[in-house]
């Protein structure tokens, strides 16, 4: 099995996202925190047991993926952050299922904390959070990695879908 396929020349460029999508993570969360204090929005599909157990469950497979992404990448020695160079193609544990396991958690993180407090705004939460990185920021990672490594890169596309 192929895990990653390294850059032969040094590569002194990036994808270029200004706001990571940690921030965006964590203002999308305060939003939603925010909005729920000012204009309560609750639903009640469960008890509140329920619905803290079954969030915290769905919070906490959304962690794993994201992290077995990001695992990954720090074994490889591959740089995190969005705003800097990429030396390895990384196809291998997460990777094989989504080209992006780390934004999948971070909204699959988003839904589960909604769902656990009852909350239609921080359910709410994962649309402007998927919205930024589907329209923002993927777009510009995937036109920095196919300049990068090419036609192994759109051959990786093919073979691997966006999301899941």
């Amino acid at each position: 099995m192929k895990i990653s396929t390294p850059v032969t020349e040094c590569q002194s460029d990036s994808p270029g996202v200004v706001v990571m999508p940690p921030l965006a993570f964590k203002v999308s969360l305060l939003a939603g925190i925010c909005l729920e204090g000012v204009w309560p929005w609750p639903f009640d599909v469960c008890s509140m047991t329920g619905h803290i157990a079954a969030g915290a469950f769905v919070a906490f497979l959304g962690f794993a993926f994201m992290m077995w992404g990001y695992g990954l990448f720090r074994k490889l020695g591959v740089g995190v952050p969005t705003n800097t160079p990429s030396s390895v193609l990384v196809r291998g544990g997460a990777y094989r299922y989504s080209r992006n396991p780390m934004y999948v958690g971070f909204i699959v993180i988003l839904a589960g904390i909604g769902f656990a407090a009852g909350s239609v705004w921080l359910l709410l939460t994962v649309v402007p959070m998927w919205a930024y990185l589907q329209w923002f920021v993927i777009p510009r990672e995937e036109a920095y990695l196919q300049r990068t490594f090419g036609q192994e890169y759109i051959e990786f596309c093919r073979a691997v879908r966006r999301w899941l």
